[in-house]
Order: structure tokens, then sequence, then C-alpha cells
């Protein structure tokens, strides 16, 4: 007998993840094992040669990288995970808060980044979204929003206006962002929550 597609959707597997996370912090990496172990198949390391043999043997979904294990060969680990698990999607774990670290793995091709202070529910929403999404599909117009959230949630961290904030945007990141996506100046005020005149004067100064 012939199932149509709605019949058949019952019978179709649910989608298996592998999930991967690199945290040296015991409490930290329980959490995320915790919400990970909802989702799929959790996986879990806490220095870098373990990370690397899991990533030669199996094939993940999802990587979760501690930042302070990672960074201090951030360039030879983005070649290994482009060779291993060119299929994953990629999140880098902040133990503390610094803007230039987050826009350098953002530009290196992550799909987000996340901290310890961060709630339950807004790291579990995180992780499901970043599982959902093909790794191809994040446009400039998704990855200045998530910079913009990253400036959001530093301002709600430290206490600081939104405007100081992101003021720590360069001149020159903002340009690049403008000439490789081809942005327009309105466009980028618009995903930055500031204004055109504002926007000018911090390219300006």
């Amino acid at each position: 007998m012939k199932l149509n597609k709605a019949q058949a959707g019952v019978f179709m597997p649910k989608k298996i993840y592998e999930i991967l996370i690199l945290e040296r912090d015991s409490f930290f990496r329980d959490r995320l094992r915790d919400i990970c172990a909802e989702m799929g198949k959790t996986w879990v390391t806490d220095n870098w040669e373990s990370t690397l043999n899991l990533l030669s043997r199996r094939s993940f979904g999802l990587l979760l990288l501690d930042w302070d294990v990672i960074q201090p060969d951030f360039s030879s680990i983005l070649q290994m995970m482009d060779h291993f698990q060119p299929q994953a999607r990629g999140i880098v774990l902040f133990n503390t808060f610094e803007l230039n670290d987050v826009i350098r793995v953002m530009k290196a091709g992550m799909n987000d980044a996340l901290w310890e202070y961060q709630g339950h529910a807004v790291l579990r929403e995180k992780i499901k979204d970043a599982l959902a999404e093909e790794k191809s599909s994040i446009s400039a117009h998704s990855y200045v929003l998530q910079l913009a959230e990253t400036i959001a949630d530093r301002a709600a961290a430290q206490k600081m206006s939104l405007y100081k904030a992101r003021k720590e945007f360069s001149k020159t990141f903002l340009s690049q962002i403008l000439k490789h996506q081809k942005m327009k100046r309105y466009q980028l005020a618009g995903l930055m929550n500031v204004s055109l005149r504002t926007l000018r004067r911090h390219l300006l100064k």
C-alpha cells in the first residue's frame, strides 16, 4: 500500500543531532550538557586533544567551544574544523565578555556566542536555533543582528548604556560591513538601532 506524504511522515525517524561540548568550567559544562541532552546525543570534553580525537572520528551537527581553550590557536582550529566537520555549526563559549573577541569569532564564520551568565531558557533557545539553521544560510543581515544582540547583552551585564557599548565598534569594522556585505548605511543604522546621523558621525571620527 502506497502512503501519502502525511502518512509517510508518521514513520519518518526523528533527526538525531550529535553535539560536542568543549568547556573547562565544570559548572557551565554541566548546564550545557543538560540543555543539549534534550536535543540530541551529547559528547563532552574539557581539553582540545580529546576534542580533536572526537572530531576526527564522529560527525557532529553542532560544536560548542570554550574560547579560553581554542583562542591560542584559533586559526589552526578553524582549519581543522573545516577539514573534519565542514557541515557543523559552531558556537563559541565565553566565560568573560570581550567584544573584540566576539567580533573576531563571528567574522570567522561562527554561528553565535554564549556566556555563562545567560539564563537556561536563553541558552536553550540559541542552541536550538543553531541546530535548526544550515551553516551556509547565515546572512549578512542575521550576522549584524547577532552583533547588535551581543552589544545589548554586554550593556545589560555591565550596566552601561547602549550608546557606550556601541562605541566599541571601530570605524574600520563598520566600513568593512558596508563594503563587503554590500549594505547601505541606512540599513546598517537600522540593524544597529542607531540613527543614520549617529552612524555617519561614528564612521567619520
